[in-house]
């Protein structure tokens, strides 16, 4: 059992090793302040009067936003940081030590801040735009559109692309088959396209730190090529004696 928690859990040794030897603080900040915020405003949301009134104005997103135009979309970002159920709120401290904090370790703070708002923007505005070119029933997109787990995904399936990690792949395809086996509606639909979001930006982080590799395999490759091919071009057109 031991052996396989290990094997599960090898994708955080380099971020375990780091916070071993600097600290929470100074390997993660933006994973730590995206959970402090988190609690701190859901925590603001359950109170009465001004402090509800504070955090629907800023955090409560509605796919019908979008009919006001790109003046409105504040809310949009700020909803990435309201979790209404006390399970939701555990679930993302949980998944800022597994997820959040070993890739942004692995790809720093300002990278993994860019992939997170993206992750959360983009399949949001999407499936919002589908529901609203539809009937406007159903999809679960009836009240307001809020949580982290557009976040959580992105990093899941950017930290496992990364790590090459089997574990983390095969638990985030599970927690997606679930997802889309217990609620099949649009907003299972933003946790797709959450992990392709993820994907494509693990593949473009490690674009540039394989490109030179790539470059000189090429090359070498080209130059044998030329290499064998000159003999038997100089044998063929070796002009008589």
């Amino acid at each position: 059992m031991n052996g396989g928690l290990a094997w599960a859990m090898a994708y955080q040794r380099a971020f375990r090793a780091q916070v071993a030897r600097d600290g929470l603080v100074a390997v993660a900040p933006a994973s730590l302040v995206f959970v402090l915020v988190t609690l701190v405003v859901s925590a603001i949301w359950r109170e009465p009067a001004a402090g509800h009134r504070a955090v629907a104005a800023c955090c409560a997103w509605r796919a019908t936003t979008l009919t006001h135009g790109a003046g409105n979309l504040g809310p949009l970002f700020g909803s990435a940081f309201l979790v209404r159920r006390t399970v939701e709120a555990v679930w993302t401290v949980a998944a800022t030590w597994l997820v959040l904090g070993p890739l942004e370790a692995a790809i720093g703070s300002r990278r993994l801040l860019l992939l997170a708002a993206f992750g959360h923007a983009v399949p949001t505005v999407l499936v919002d735009l589908y529901w609203l070119a539809g009937s406007r029933v159903g999809g679960g997109l009836e009240g307001i559109d809020v949580g982290t787990s557009a976040v959580v995904v992105t990093a899941a399936a950017a930290l496992a692309v990364l790590t090459r990690s089997p574990p983390l792949g095969a638990a985030l395809a599970a927690g997606l088959a679930v997802d889309l086996a217990t609620t099949p509606d649009l907003a299972s639909v933003e946790h797709l396209v959450a992990v392709v979001i993820g994907i494509g930006g693990a593949l473009l982080l490690l674009l540039p730190d394989r490109w030179p590799r790539w470059r000189s395999e090429l090359a070498a490759r080209l130059a044998a090529l030329v290499r064998s091919q000159a003999p038997a071009a100089s044998h063929r057109y070796r002009p008589h004696a």
